[in-house]
């Protein structure tokens, strides 16, 4: 199973950079950092990266829901039904798919649990630490 993030600008490349930070170095993750200079082709850089995974199970993760990076790797699901895509880069997603990714046979299987996993990890945290000051009240 191999892992890609790809974004609008660097932003790819910083999750992966605090992924390291965290986590350590994963050989299976890469990051595309999308329309970084004007040369860049988006239909040519995902056509070489599906090339590149040789019918291996690849989950991408796109940082905005039908956003044109999100798109653009939509398009070849029909084609290479390796391909898993995933909206929403965060780091909790990236660290919950990659540390828990030896626990699972199937992409499909590891998305959707870590999906219902990390549906916590966004709060609003005044309402938190309010709850928490009504809990000790009592």
């Amino acid at each position: 199973m191999k892992f890609l993030m790809a974004t609008h600008g660097n932003f790819a490349k910083g999750i992966k950079e605090s992924i390291e930070l965290v986590l350590g170095k994963f050989q299976n993750l890469n990051e595309l950092s999308c329309y970084t200079n004007k040369e860049f082709d988006l239909e040519k850089e995902i056509e070489k990266i599906i090339n590149g995974v040789n019918g291996e199970e690849l989950i991408v993760v796109t940082d905005i829901y039908g956003g044109s990076v999100n798109n653009g790797f939509l398009q070849k699901l029909e084609n290479h039904k390796n391909i898993h895509v995933v909206s929403g880069l965060n780091l909790p997603l990236m660290i919950e798919l990659l540390s828990e990714q030896d626990g699972y046979t199937t992409a499909r299987e590891l998305i959707m649990k870590s999906l219902e996993n990390i549906k916590n990890e966004i709060k609003y945290c005044n309402l938190e630490i309010d709850k928490m000051v009504e809990d000790e009240e009592f």
